[in-house]
């Protein structure tokens, strides 16, 4: 029963890429899966649900959009508190990053140090997931409208000075 699911899965895979490989998107979704942590379910998750990126004017409106921003918590003046990321946004990109955020975590050296960096300052491990799903959502927004593959040594590269 496992050896026919993992078939299943795999034939519904190998359909999914070759629709996304021959489609108007296709080189969005190979800028984003250059990134360590965006397989191909979340590529397409993130090209289809946003519309190639073209549903918000930048990073941030993509944030709020995906719900990965923080919504300010308040009723007039009876209910007051501190902002947080809430059930807000699509819900199916949100949970196809906040996956996603397991696996860069992990493997891209992009996230990876700011996830470490905000778990060794005390934060929850959801709280740190949800900062990185976001970092990572800023990523793959870089990606598809700059048209660049992932460079996991952009930070590092010199700048060279403006003349």
């Amino acid at each position: 029963m496992i050896a026919d699911l993992d078939a299943r899965i795999a034939t519904l895979e190998a359909e999914l890429g070759a629709a996304l490989a021959d489609g108007a998107w296709a080189e969005s979704v190979g800028h984003l899966r250059s990134a360590p942590g965006i397989g191909l379910l979340t590529a397409a998750w993130l090209v289809t649900a946003t519309l190639n990126f073209t549903l918000a004017p930048g990073p941030e409106a993509l944030a709020a959009y995906a719900g990965r921003a923080p919504m300010p918590r308040s009723s007039g003046t009876s209910v007051r508190g501190r902002e947080s990321i809430g059930h807000a946004g699509n819900a199916h990109l949100r949970t196809a990053l906040y996956l996603a955020t397991l696996s860069a975590a992990r493997h891209n050296p992009h996230i990876r140090p700011f996830y470490d960096r905000l778990r060794a300052a005390g934060k929850p491990t959801k709280v740190a997931r949800c900062a990185a799903a976001r970092k990572l959502l800023h990523l793959a927004y870089a990606l598809a409208t700059n048209r660049t593959d992932f460079d996991p040594d952009h930070r590092t590269r010199p700048r060279v000075p403006a003349c």
